[in-house]
């Protein structure tokens, strides 16, 4: 009958050594999945990494970015500038996203911070005491914030 083992190594054709390089080598081979679109679409496959970097505008390495820094602080060579450092500067002067905005308020809370507001005025720290209208026991800071999204609602309400 033999062992198993001996007999697992004669039926395969290649070594385990031999079927990792092929994996290597076909990985090797494969397009690049990772890093920034931009990258991938300006990468050079016959160029080695340190040339696709210095081409891009990278620095290959730490001490690469600080022996540049050094020569442009001292003014011997101007800043670099490649395909990526160029597009980072037009993605840097974009527009800002807004910030998102509450929209709505739950009816209750409307009316919650609406009676807190009559008996209180702008004093948050006795609407946060006040346990018999703040029911979910809100802190001061809570309330001012949450106060302040309804006056604007309202006033969004106000002029449509």
């Amino acid at each position: 009958m033999g062992k198993k083992s001996l007999r697992r190594k004669s039926l395969s054709k290649q070594t385990k050594s031999q079927k990792r390089k092929a994996k290597a080598k076909a990985r090797g081979k494969q397009n690049l999945t990772f890093g920034h679109e931009s990258i991938r679409n300006n990468w050079n496959t016959r160029e080695t990494l340190r040339q696709n970097y210095k081409r891009l505008g990278l620095a290959a390495s730490a001490d690469d970015a600080i022996k540049a820094a050094r020569e442009v602080i001292e003014g011997k060579t101007e800043e670099q500038k490649g395909v990526i450092t160029k597009e980072l500067t037009r993605i840097q002067n974009l527009p800002e996203k807004p910030k998102y905005e509450i929209k709505t308020m739950a009816v209750d809370e409307q009316r919650r911070l609406l009676r807190l507001m009559k008996k209180h005025g702008d004093d948050y720290k006795k609407m946060a005491r006040d346990i018999k209208i703040n029911v979910y026991q809100q802190t001061a800071k809570q309330l001012q914030n949450r106060i302040a999204i309804f006056n604007r609602i309202r006033g969004l309400a106000a002029t449509t």
